[in-house]
């Protein structure tokens, strides 16, 4: 389906596409997505949506069970609001690549479950808000890069347990804002690198525990503020290396106990300030290397 000005589907029979092995739509100006059946794309092996201005999900049921491959390519607009726990059970990909904005809007706390791959790529701005629990559980890996602004906003839990690798990549902009809580227990490799600025802003707790290593490289801010708790417990080494600023403000606990190592090189400023604790207990090195600043 090609160059229409808009297109809308709306309440079609379970059958509609059956028998199709792969289902492209391109060029659309428009297109809409409501109340469709459970099963109106069930047995596809593919399906792709590339080229449109705008492209909105809402209230869909299971509409995307059975499929191999789901493809969001080179859209203006893609907003996925109110959708069903079960919308994208049973993908074994799912890909958004060149988007300009794209959000997740009330959403279900099973949304992603089960899929073995999550790629958002060459994204322009990506959201999450306003959900009660943004589960990744069980997916093998979850990759954002290339984004110019990720904002993880008013989220009650936000859990990436189970990931066996998580990465945020070439970032502009990463934020992470009014979260109750921001948890990486399970995860085995977490990748902060190449971001120009990372902010974790009232934060009630941020737990990074667990993990076997946490690399913060070649980033141009780090931002850690107003936190309740940060607590980088059990980790086995913690670095801080080629950061141009890098800032702990007015947390009531910062604690690196356990740690076996814990590395800041290469800054060019590395500020403490308001702290109601600060607890370097239980380390067995601490460096402070190349810092141009110290406050």
């Amino acid at each position: 389906m090609r160059g229409l000005h808009a297109l809308a589907l709306r309440g079609l029979h379970a059958l509609a596409f059956r028998g199709l092995h792969a289902l492209t739509i391109r060029g659309l100006h428009v297109l809409a997505l409501r109340g469709l059946h459970a099963h109106a794309f069930r047995r596809l092996h593919a399906l792709t949506f590339r080229g449109q201005h705008a492209l909105t999900f809402r209230g869909l049921h299971a509409t995307f069970r059975g499929l191999h491959v789901l493809a969001f390519r080179g859209l203006y607009v893609l907003a996925f609001r109110g959708l069903h726990a079960l919308a994208f059970r049973g993908l074994h990909v799912l890909l958004f690549k060149g988007l300009y904005t794209l959000a997740f809007i009330g959403l279900h706390v099973l949304l992603f479950r089960g899929l073995h791959t999550l790629a958002f790529r060459g994204l322009h701005v990506l959201t999450f808000k306003g959900l009660h629990a943004l589960a990744f559980r069980r997916l093998h890996a979850l990759s954002l890069r290339g984004l110019h602004a990720l904002t993880l906003t008013r989220l009650h839990v936000l859990a990436f347990r189970g990931l066996h690798v998580l990465a945020f990549r070439a970032l502009h902009v990463l934020a992470f804002r009014r979260l109750h809580a921001l948890t990486y227990g399970g995860l085995h490799v977490l990748h902060f690198k190449g971001l120009h600025a990372l902010e974790f802003r009232g934060l009630h707790v941020l737990l990074f525990k667990g993990l076997r290593a946490l690399p913060f490289r070649g980033l141009h801010v780090l931002a850690f503020r107003w936190l309740h708790a940060l607590a980088f417990k059990g980790l086995h080494v913690l670095a801080f290396r080629g950061l141009h600023a890098l800032a702990f403000r007015g947390l009531h606990v910062l604690t690196f106990r356990r740690l076996h190592a814990l590395l800041y090189k290469r800054l060019h400023a590395l500020t403490l300030r308001g702290l109601h604790v600060l607890a370097f207990r239980g380390l067995d090195v601490l460096a402070f290397r190349g810092l141009q600043v110290l406050t």
